[in-house]
């Protein structure tokens, strides 16, 4: 291998983020392709692994956008130096933990680590993965933490695509869990100290979804290893909510929810609850405060009928709405999952009901042996699939139908403890100086609201509000999930460094966008509140726009319950 020539050559670059033009001290990349070949000992990673080694380094051009359902590709990628390679487990029947590195040629000083998506599986190259969503921090239409001079990587979660017997190996779902990103972490930054000849001034991480759960357990596993963390609609209670799912989908098997009986839950819920923020827009922005009233829709005689819902069909709804009780607690003292809440957003185009909560189609009992996945069934139902029978039955051919917990409570608190980013103690990551960011949209029917504000009421009580003040924020967007939809979409990354690096704290309002996927416009702005206020309209100005509303509070926020 030849050998790696370092150019620590400052310069000086104005890099555009948002609104602002800051100066950056930044170091020139050269000799990508050099990277090639590079071997990382064992001893330098923080967790047991056989080493790693890059298997490829090239630069790559300028990338000019294309167009994407989710504004992936909506802007030009930077050239760049794309470096890929692999982490060794010591299980031999662990798959090795796949990372992609991106080296920008003229570098800020800083890195951001993002974790994956759904199940994972697919390597994280944001910002140009293929078919992985965006994993960026900020709205659609701002340059990537790439071109602003960020290294960015990722990994694949320690397994590759739709195999599911990685969850035969404890190592493979330990890396899984969260170790594949501390393992990427290390191996990421001995590459950047070769590329550079540096290391990197600050290290974020920065998640969404299920990617948005690693986040968090990153700040509580290894609080030492990032100055700040930035957690989009984050999948916390990995099995209390999947449990849960399982539960709805025994409910939906007896009371399937098709099209009509979605639209007719949406209706009456928006009818019910849209105008007490003081504007009617199809958004209700006083978050789980609506009341669950879907009783009030019952057919005469409880069976189906139509414009109306059937006892069975109002049981489903309730199981996805109101909180439910483990018969196992799990991890870090959690009985529950809080429900997904009364939404507004049910019958929401993308990423609602007929996506991830109930699917197109009744799922199917029996359930066939395998993978545990069925087309066009709701995704969090296929998720809660295959972990019941893959990582707590450990059979390919269990059913979960009417699934019974007992039996499996040392195998689900062993992996709730692995997976579940419920520990409110964030009291080591406080210590060193880091930040977290927690942004989640109110209407979103794949990560329950009720659940992040749960978690957050309990970092409050067991560090106190001023502890938990100076090291956590908690903002709701507002309409559908998974920052697309809706006015959800927020400059979290500005906000981090802000408060990160200059010191200044996160106002209780920032503003939130509608960015068109395809055009890339904002739409609308409205106020993203800190948890528990909510978005209130003036009354007179305009409402697409956030100056025309005011985050207002709620009498007694921290005893708040979303069962009313």
């Amino acid at each position: 291998m030849k050998p790696i020539i370092y150019a620590v050559a400052a310069v000086t670059a104005i890099v555009g983020h948002g609104a602002q033009a800051q100066d950056k001290t930044t170091t020139a990349l050269q000799r990508c392709q050099d990277l090639k070949g590079l071997v990382i000992a064992p001893g330098d990673i923080g967790l047991p692994a056989k080493g790693a080694s890059v298997t490829q380094a090239d630069r790559a051009p300028l990338a000019e956008p294309k167009a994407s359902p989710d504004g992936e590709f909506g802007l030009p990628i930077p050239e760049r130096c794309i470096v890929q390679g692999r982490i060794e487990p010591v299980d031999p029947n662990a798959p090795p933990v796949n990372f992609n590195v991106n080296l920008p040629t003229t570098w800020n000083g800083k890195a951001l680590q993002s974790g994956g998506g759904g199940l994972g599986g697919a390597l994280i190259t944001a910002p140009n993965q293929k078919g992985s969503g965006r994993f960026d921090p900020i709205p659609l239409d701002l340059p990537y933490p790439l071109t602003l001079g960020y290294v960015t990587f990722g990994d694949d979660d320690g397994h590759q695509g739709s195999d599911v017997n990685f969850t035969k190996s404890d190592e493979a779902l330990r890396n899984w869990a969260s170790d594949a990103h501390k393992k990427t972490r290390d191996v990421a930054l001995t590459i950047i100290k070769a590329a550079y000849g540096k290391a990197p001034d600050r290290l974020y991480f920065t998640g969404e979804s299920a990617g948005g759960r690693e986040a968090v357990i990153m700040a509580q596993k290894f609080p030492r290893d990032y100055d700040g963390i930035i957690a989009t609609s984050p999948v916390l209670g990995w099995y209390g909510i999947h449990l849960a799912d399982n539960a709805i989908r025994d409910r939906l098997i007896q009371g399937w929810l098709d099209a009509k009986a979605i639209s007719l839950i949406a209706e009456k819920t928006r009818a019910t609850c849209d105008e007490i923020d003081g504007l009617k827009d199809g958004i209700i922005a006083r978050y789980m405060e609506c009341p669950n009233n879907v009783a009030s829709l019952r057919c005469p005689d409880g069976r189906p009928g139509e414009g109306c819902l059937s006892d069975a069909q109002i049981l489903a709804v309730n199981a996805i709405r109101e909180p439910w009780s483990m018969i196992v607690p799990l991890a870090h003292g959690v009985t529950r999952y809080a429900g997904f809440g009364v939404t507004g957003d049910e019958d929401g185009e993308r990423y609602q009901y007929a996506f991830y909560t109930v699917g197109t189609e009744r799922p199917s009992q029996p359930l066939e042996p395998g993978r545990g996945f069925e087309s066009k069934r709701g995704a969090v139902l296929n998720f809660s699939n295959l972990l019941v029978r893959h990582t707590i039955a450990q059979d390919p051919g269990f059913d979960p139908y009417q699934f019974d917990p007992r039996p499996y409570a040392r195998r689900i608190q062993y992996l709730s403890a692995l997976f579940d980013a419920t520990n409110p103690d964030l009291s080591e990551f406080r210590n060193r100086g880091g930040k977290m960011i927690i942004l989640q949209p109110s209407a979103d029917n794949a990560v329950g609201t009720p659940m992040i504000a749960e978690y957050y009421r309990s970092v409050v009580a067991k560090m106190g509000q001023n502890a938990a003040d100076d090291v956590l924020r908690f903002y709701v967007g507002h309409g559908g999930g998974h920052n697309v939809t809706g006015t959800s979409q927020v400059d979290t990354l500005t906000l981090l460094e802000n408060w990160v690096e200059k010191g200044e704290s996160p106002p209780d309002a920032v503003t939130a966008y509608n960015v068109e996927t395809s055009s890339l416009k904002r739409l609308r702005s409205m106020p993203a509140c800190r948890y528990p206020t909510y978005a209130k309209y003036n009354g007179s100005s305009d409402p697409n726009r956030a100056e025309s509303f005011t985050c207002e509070k709620r009498p007694d926020p921290l005893a708040f319950d979303p069962k009313p």
